[in-house]
């Protein structure tokens, strides 16, 4: 007669063997056979689509930005300020960064370019500029430079960049951001905000919605007492009113428009002008926002006419206030519509929208000042959406020129308002903001090239184009749509290929890239047929050691084999299986041997 106690003992002695067994396994070896040939595949590949420029103290802080590209296949490299100053010829930073980024190009078919780092860390070329207004200076800071690789922008070696001696176009060979962090702990910030924005978006009806604010750039003007109009009325909400009309229909808009004082906005509008309004759209969730008012370095203010002298309902000067210093008879309150030091704004659940900023200087972030500690780098505003409500916004570094007697017609106008106007209608075609604004402008010369409309002030237009920067991922996919969730199913497991279907809401996924990566490696990139679907030249058990993703523009990525991540799955490895055939096989041996010892007890 076997006791119970023996009974027991032999149990665990045969599951300990099973599980000895297992261990002795040796999965190792072939996996890093595997990993080892994956590596030299992967190193094989001279492309370079996205390079990173920043400095030294700030590489670890771009790490996660670098592996959330290469998951999304895209080869990246982050190169340093140190390394391009000792590799590179130059007669300044700029000009070394620029030769840096053609020598990329040139190489490894570089597109994208990510400027990381405040203008003291990566700065940008002073351009030259003759627009006849000495109030600013006639220098700005333009980032159009390093996208335009075959002219050369100081062609007499005069040390004066981007001049009419010189050559340039807005024909962008290479897209470009910046994120303008002043430490690594705003750039950390930063790149979870770019990733979070891709990877796990809080899908809603904000990513339709779209903001425009404005105010009256500029009244009905007399200048000279006549009670004549010599200046008319530049209303920003009749541009906005324009801009609507260009939404897909089934987004949704708001208007903020002045309607206070004497004068207020003879276009519809659905809010009126001030920081309460604004800031309550925002904080709400918008995803395209488009503000046309004055501005500067850490504001946006509009007028408010509080009173007419003469009831002329004419704005009176005594001069031209622009050219020829004219001042103000009638009265009138400025307002702010934003003010960093003392107006807070925040999107809630990180709702972070694209701007365009018609006004002037919100994006000078080469602002600084020296106070008794050295030198200040403050934010401009458009770094303070950046780094608070925005995945993207578009600024002018200096002031900027309006169309006067701006009016609607198909190609959207000039200046600043044309150049916003064919940014939105690119954004919807292309998605990314790097491309919209490269494009943008490239349009815009062609529409002007192609025009017969008079052109009175090329210099102011040549400016207005050079000083809109992108502050933000040029590559970042921007939601023109409330996305879908890609899922991944396994249909097929052989040896040596596993295909998967990737599908959304029921529908099959054509041409989405699934890419297998660890850490920022780029192992195998694919691309899903017209039914979905996809073959890995891996079989299951290799793939345990990578990771999988699928992504598409517009769709929220699907991935495999991210531990302790809510959007993800993981296939079950080969010891798992082991393990659970295992746990089957022991506890039926179990219920064998006890129906065995019961039948020799009552022998």
């Amino acid at each position: 007669m076997i006791q119970r106690k023996y009974r027991f003992i032999i149990i665990i002695c045969i599951f300990l063997g099973f599980c000895i067994n297992i261990d002795e396994s040796e999965p190792d070896t072939p996996i890093a056979t595997f990993e080892s040939e994956l590596l030299q595949n992967s190193l094989s590949n001279n492309s370079i689509d996205y390079l990173i420029i920043t400095i030294d103290d700030f590489k670890d802080a771009l790490e996660p930005l670098a592996i959330w590209k290469s998951q999304k296949g895209l080869f990246f490299k982050i190169e340093t300020i140190s390394n391009i100053n000792h590799t590179f010829a130059g007669r300044n930073l700029p000009e070394r960064i620029k030769n840096c980024i053609t020598s990329y190009h040139q190489n490894n078919n570089t597109q994208w370019i990510l400027l990381a780092g405040d203008h003291q860390h990566i700065p940008s070329q002073y351009i030259r500029i003759y627009d006849n207004y000495s109030r600013d200076g006639d220098y700005i800071s333009c980032d159009s430079y390093y996208s335009d690789l075959d002219h050369n922008w100081d062609l007499n070696d005069d040390g004066l960049w981007g001049t009419y001696q010189d050559e340039f176009d807005f024909e962008a060979e290479v897209f470009v951001g910046r994120l303008t962090a002043n430490n690594e702990y705003e750039l950390e910030i930063l790149v979870q905000k770019i990733i979070n924005y891709e990877k796990s978006p809080l899908i809603g009806e904000w990513m339709t919605d779209a903001l425009y604010a404005s105010s009256i750039l500029a009244f009905n003007q007399d200048w000279n007492y006549d009670n004549m109009v010599d200046y008319n009325e530049t209303d920003g909400n009749r541009f906005n009113n324009f801009l609507q009309q260009y939404l897909p229909d089934n987004w949704s808009s708001t208007i903020i428009a002045l309607n206070t004082g004497l004068k207020s906005s003879d276009y519809s509008y659905d809010l009126s002008l001030n920081y309460e309004n604004f800031k309550n759209v925002i904080n709400d969730g918008c995803n395209f926002v488009s503000v046309s008012t004055h501005g500067g370095i850490t504001r946006m203010m509009y007028e408010e006419w509080t009173i007419d002298n003469d009831k002329d309902m004419l704005f009176d000067y005594t001069n031209d206030p622009i050219f020829e210093n004219g001042t103000a008879i009638d009265e009138s309150e400025w307002k702010y519509l934003v003010d960093t030091y003392n107006f807070i704004l925040e999107s809630q659940n990180d709702k972070l929208g694209v701007y365009f900023l018609d006004s002037c200087n919100t994006g000078t972030f080469d602002y600084s000042f020296l106070s008794t500690s050295g030198w200040v780098y403050e934010d401009c505003l458009a770094e303070y959406f950046l780094k608070n409500v925005a995945i993207s916004c578009i600024a002018s570094s200096y002031v900027t020129w309006a169309e006067d007697q701006w009016y609607e017609r198909e190609h959207g106008g000039w200046f600043s308002g044309g150049l916003a106007f064919r940014f939105w209608e690119q954004i919807f075609q292309h998605t990314q903001s790097g491309r919209a604004l490269a494009f943008a402008k490239a349009d815009y010369i062609n529409d002007r090239n192609n025009s017969t409309e008079p052109n009175d002030y090329p210099e102011w237009e040549d400016k207005v184009l050079k000083q809109y920067n992108l502050f933000g991922d040029p590559e970042v996919n921007i939601w023109t749509k409330i996305p879908k969730k890609l899922t991944m199913y396994e249909l097929i497991n052989s040896e040596p290929s596993t295909t998967f279907q990737v599908i959304a809401d029921g529908n099959l996924i054509e041409n989405c890239t699934v890419t297998l990566t660890k850490d920022d490696v780029i192992y195998w990139k694919g691309y899903t047929s017209n039914k979905g679907l996809i073959e890995i030249p891996f079989s299951k058990d290799k793939l345990n050691i990578l990771i999988i993703t699928a992504s598409k523009i517009n769709y929220v990525p699907y991935q495999i084999g991210i531990p302790d991540n809510n959007n993800s799955n993981s296939i079950p490895s080969y010891n798992t299986l082991i393990f659970i055939v295992t746990l089957i096989s022991f506890v039926s041996i179990s219920i064998i041997i006890n129906l065995y010892c019961k039948k020799l007890n009552n022998e």
